[in-house]
């Protein structure tokens, strides 16, 4: 008989356990924001399917000799699990301090937390709270002095990793957040109004914590900007489409490690390791740029094929629990990020739900691997079900 290892597990076994109180505490636009695509969405539903798709082929009869191991080299460093938090936007939106209470938890759990660019946290902020275990993920801008600004700042905070996202070129149209009028700031109708309104707690934690913004880029942006003229500065001032040119400023500016966020196309991938990654995250932006993009679990073997097996690949999209982490690595992924589960995870618990979500799926993945026969993380690739 299973008996729950911590006072939640009872109640919040699984991320699908807070998923409906999640969507009971916050507003719809937020709600939105962190579970919708883009267009008609069939890129989420393919995140999921494609997953669920994958199959393992569990072995009973050879020995076991312990429980799996689940340490993770990674970048230099050992991680408790081979998981962490991918970089969200706006995460103080779909609850106050969700970026903070994610970088404690993940540093207390020996595992990353990559925060965004337009967080609602500064860099120092989750630098200090997270130390050694926070990655810093940069949209970049078109001026290089700002990005070296950024990149300085990141730097001197204390970041060994930086992770530079690709996958945007062009400003992102998404047309639940249009009808919701969502954005930084937000539209204040009376729709908006109401629909937080309906939402108490999360309208009261809001209001302690002050109107979100974006803390990272403030600092360089000229003073007296109202939000809605930052936000609008902001859109200017990026630097969409990264060539592997541009990748190589970058290469030569940043002294850390390099990971490049968003490829899908094995070339370039290949690409992306002769300018001088040192990894690449595989991902379709949680399916939130491009509805046709395929999941990176359907591309991660033609990939690994392509780089050989001592390139580091992370991969994200659609993980929700530690099975899903666990396919992820079978079909060729060294590591795995997740961004809704986490934060789904806050919305639904506050700031217990950061710790949760990751004892949850880490337990999941400990004992599905347990119930596969499979002892080390490597070997994962053996038991996946390839006649499918």
């Amino acid at each position: 008989m299973a008996f729950a290892k911590n006072a939640l597990d009872q109640r919040y076994p699984s991320i699908a356990y807070m998923e409906p109180r999640a969507r009971a505490r916050i507003p719809r636009y937020a709600w939105d924001y962190l579970m919708g695509g883009i267009g008609e969405e069939a890129g989420v539903a393919r995140n999921r399917a494609a997953l669920t798709g994958v199959t393992m082929i569990p072995r009973y009869l050879e020995p076991m000799n312990g429980e799996p191991v689940l340490e993770t080299e990674l970048f230099g460093r050992t991680w408790a699990a081979p998981f962490g938090v991918a970089p969200v936007g706006f995460g103080g939106v779909i609850w106050p301090q969700a970026p903070q209470f994610l970088a404690a938890a993940a540093r207390e759990a020996g595992l990353p937390f990559a925060l965004s660019t337009v967080s609602t946290a500064t860099l120092e902020d989750i630098a200090g709270i997270a130390g050694p275990n926070a990655w810093y993920q940069l949209y970049a801008l078109a001026e290089p002095e700002m990005n070296r600004a950024i990149l300085r700042r990141a730097r001197d905070a204390g970041y060994e990793v930086l992770v530079l996202t690709v996958d945007v070129p062009k400003k992102m149209r998404r047309d639940h957040d249009i009808r919701n009028g969502f954005g930084i700031p937000p539209r204040i109708d009376a729709e908006m109004i109401w629909r937080t309104a309906l939402r108490p707690l999360w309208a009261l934690a809001t209001l302690r914590n002050g109107t979100p913004r974006f803390e990272n880029i403030v600092p360089h942006m000229p003073a007296g900007l109202s939000n809605a003229e930052m936000s609008m500065r902001f859109q200017k001032m990026r630097d969409g489409r990264i060539t592997a040119e541009k990748l190589a400023w970058y290469r030569e500016e940043w002294p850390g490690t390099l990971v490049v966020k968003g490829l899908l196309a094995p070339e370039e991938v290949v690409r992306a390791r002769a300018v001088g990654a040192d990894g690449v995250v595989v991902s379709n932006h949680g399916a939130r740029q491009i509805d046709a993009a395929p999941s990176a679990v359907e591309v991660l073997p033609a990939i690994r094929a392509v780089v050989g097996p001592d390139f580091p690949l992370l991969a994200d999209g659609g993980v929700r629990t530690g099975l899903d982490i666990m396919r992820l690595l079978a079909s060729g992924a060294d590591f795995v990020l997740a961004g809704r589960a986490f934060y789904l995870a806050v919305a639904a618990l506050g700031e217990a739900g950061a710790a949760q979500s990751m004892h949850v799926l880490r337990e999941e993945l400990a004992i599905t691997m347990g119930q596969l026969g499979c002892e080390r993380i490597g070997a994962l690739g053996e038991f996946l079900d390839r006649e499918r």
